[in-house]
């Protein structure tokens, strides 16, 4: 399955990485991708039953790096579950994939632009018990301006027993503290980070 989700994403990726040059904006920035019918119908193939996000960004010439993390809210906090190490980038556009069920269990991510061309996956036995627990997930939907050095959340995940979800936009990973009003058992987030620092320079 890792396999046929790694070469259908690559076809999708493929197919729309071209128009991202042709609209190339001055600002930098990422957003939701606009996809064609027919990339669609390919998205709809990625992970049988699994829940995928794609985004584009535009940056300028002096990026050298990008950053994935994962994180689990513990005690108020953000807490790093997987990331934190960076990849090498130095292209003005890309495509970002980010592929799961629920982030508790592990998260594909690919990414695409002119010199890039790649993917990653993490999966792990969760100590935590989420069996008969519901999820309810936030996404970032809108553009959103890309500042270097500044995390940008994309997915934010509750997972929890409770009948009543109190569901909110990705920003309020900057305020960690409204999640612990409602004693969500699990809450996690993924977010991107675009540096003019090379990897070795970006901090764990």
């Amino acid at each position: 399955m890792k396999r046929i989700w790694a070469l259908l994403l690559g076809v999708v990726l493929s197919v729309s990485l071209s128009a991202c040059a042709e609209n190339s904006l001055d600002q930098m920035y990422i957003e939701e991708a606009q996809l064609t019918e027919e990339e669609k119908n390919i998205a709809e193939l990625l992970g049988l039953n699994q829940e995928y996000r794609l985004y584009d960004f535009s940056l300028d010439d002096t990026v050298k790096s990008m950053q994935i993390n994962t994180y689990e809210l513990i005690d108020g906090e953000w807490h790093i579950v997987a990331g934190g190490g960076g990849q090498a980038f130095e292209d003005s556009e890309g495509r970002l994939a980010l592929g799961f069920d629920n982030v508790a269990d592990g998260l594909r991510i690919a990414v695409q632009s002119e010199n890039n061309n790649g993917s990653t996956s993490y999966f792990k036995e969760s100590k935590n018990d989420i069996t008969g627990m519901g999820y309810a997930t936030s996404v970032l939907s809108d553009k959103q301006e890309i500042v270097y050095d500044q995390e940008i959340p994309l997915v934010i995940q509750i997972i929890t027993s409770k009948n009543e979800v109190h569901s909110y936009v990705v920003d309020y990973f900057f305020q960690p503290e409204e999640y612990e009003k409602y004693d969500y058992e699990y809450v996690y987030a993924i977010t991107v980070l675009f540096s003019q620092k090379p990897v070795s320079e970006l901090a764990n």
